[in-house]
């Protein structure tokens, strides 16, 4: 068994990324469902082959911030084209979106996207002889021909452009951009103008580009996933340099995060977790929140010590803080001198009435009229020494409440400027066991860093150390120690994003 204090630290840091980088994906894959990405990347693609020199702009960075916006719907990159939404309008493609909303497919074969060009090419209502010199006609010339819409459905997008542009008023051509237009030329010539040999180049064409879609997909994933990341860094304060310290500085929290890592390696594996409906993704989400939060309380993470700091560095701003705690301390010698001299008068009191208490109970004979007497005297004395026990007793609470109420505010102040003293107004201060300021906030960047490397990478990577440690033992609340079975490493899959691994049923992620 190979197992050391390094190990041991890299398995907590690794089980903490991985149970935060599930929260992320899942909570990604929920979002892109909801703003279809697959849809938008692969519309985005087709534009891309369609609209060549049309979906770029003069600032290259301005265009990955508009494929930012257009994935979240705030922006339409299919406004003012004039090909892409003739493509969409062809009802084989319109018929593969779910609806309006969701207006364009998330998917298209190859088969489909060649069968939608060549009627663009031919125009759809050119009889089968004339179809070859229409095809040839149309590359030659650069354009497409416009489908005739008798009903259009002007609730669909792809169409509703159309209308705006006045396009659906006839049936003429549509004038493709120079490049698209001399790709397309090419394509043509080496075919040796057989259609089905272009055709066959069209789905090539369409091959490529969907696998360049594949990588665009990903890389938009992982920015999201690194926005999920940092918020529930912040949120749940995921500090990977306090974390980093706890399991150095802290035994048994890296004994306790070594063995849940090991108890719960099996059902974290993402394979198993993504890909799955929302109905599941909302309650395995549950799960892994849970996890995560027993994680938190072993590490002393979140953020317990907020409300505890603010209280005390409030108390340092309130108004008449300082006054009262001078007053009271000007009036402390007083009060001590006071409070000293109540509590010697208590005490002899007391003494006395013990003893008097005694001489009345030896006052045994009721027949003796000398004893009878002194009796009544005494009990006269017992009632007076009582009285002024009381007495002495309700002074001194009211001298002893300032002294109290002092005492407090002096803890109080005392408190409150050691903390103040040694936090100072350092920003992002939420645990005992961080540093506070940039550190914590570079603390949170590493942590959105690693859940942007995905689920799949921490599960594998566990895999390989837990099986490196070997045989370990599993330490639970109470203390004791049972054999737990290196579990066998898992692989995990390559693609931490895509909720489809299989490349015949999903073009895009």
């Amino acid at each position: 068994m190979f197992n050391n204090v390094a190990l041991d630290i890299f398995i907590g840091l690794i089980f903490v990324f991985l149970l935060y980088s599930l929260m992320a994906s899942i909570l990604q894959e929920i979002i892109a469902t909801r703003f279809a990405f697959r849809a938008k990347v692969l519309e985005k693609g087709i534009l891309r082959m369609l609209e060549d020199g049309k979906t770029t702009g003069d600032i290259p960075y301005m265009d990955r911030i508009d494929g930012i916006l257009h994935i979240f719907n705030l922006k339409n990159i299919m406004k003012g084209k004039t090909v892409a939404p003739w493509f969409y309008a062809h009802p084989l493609i319109k018929y593969l979106a779910e609806d309006n909303w969701y207006s364009k497919p998330a998917y298209i074969s190859s088969s489909n996207f060649s069968k939608v060009m060549i009627d663009l090419l031919k125009g759809m209502d050119q009889p089968a002889s004339q179809s070859l010199q229409a095809i040839n006609d149309s590359i030659m010339n650069g354009w497409i021909h416009k489908i005739y819409l008798q009903k259009p459905d002007l609730a669909n997008p792809a169409v509703k452009q159309l209308n705006k542009m006045n396009e659906l008023e006839d049936n003429g051509t549509v004038q493709m951009s120079s490049s698209t237009a001399m790709f397309l030329q090419s394509l043509w010539q080496d075919s040796g103008a057989d259609v089905t040999v272009f055709q066959a180049k069209l789905e090539q064409w369409f091959n490529d580009t969907m696998e360049r879609t594949t990588g665009w997909f990903k890389k938009y994933t992982r920015i999201v996933l690194f926005v999920i990341g940092f918020a529930l860094a912040f949120y749940f304060n995921v500090d990977s340099l306090a974390i980093r310290r706890i399991l150095t500085n802290n035994r048994p929290a890296r004994e306790q995060m070594v063995s849940m890592a090991i108890a719960n390696h099996d059902n974290l594996n993402p394979g198993n977790i993504l890909g799955k409906d929302s109905s599941l993704l909302d309650s395995t989400y549950k799960l892994v929140a849970a996890d995560a939060e027993k994680a938190n309380n072993v590490l002393g993470l979140g953020k317990p010590w907020k409300d505890t700091l603010s209280m005390w560095k409030d108390s340092l701003k309130c108004v008449d803080f300082h006054t009262r705690f001078n007053t009271l301390e000007q009036n402390t010698p007083a009060l001590r001198d006071s409070i000293q001299i109540l509590n010697d008068s208590l005490k002899l009191s007391i003494q006395l009435l013990k003893v008097v208490t005694a001489q009345k109970d030896s006052l045994k004979d009721p027949n003796d009229s000398i004893r009878i007497t002194d009796s009544f005297r005494l009990a006269d004395n017992i009632e007076i020494l009582q009285q002024k026990i009381q007495n002495d007793k309700d002074t001194l609470a009211v001298f002893s409440a300032p002294m109290l109420k002092y005492n407090q505010i002096k803890f109080l102040k005392e408190r409150s400027e050691y903390i103040n003293q040694q936090v100072g107004n350092k920003w992002f201060l939420y645990g005992p066991n961080q540093a506070g300021g940039w550190e914590t906030f570079f603390g949170w960047i590493i942590t959105a860093l690693a859940v942007m490397l995905g689920a799949p990478f921490w599960f594998d990577l566990l895999s390989k150390f837990i099986s490196l440690r070997g045989t370990g033992t599993k330490i639970d609340a109470s203390g004791s120690t049972s054999a737990i079975p290196a579990p066998v490493a898992t692989a995990a899959a390559t693609s931490t994003q895509s909720s489809n691994n299989n490349a015949d049923q999903e073009a895009v992620g």
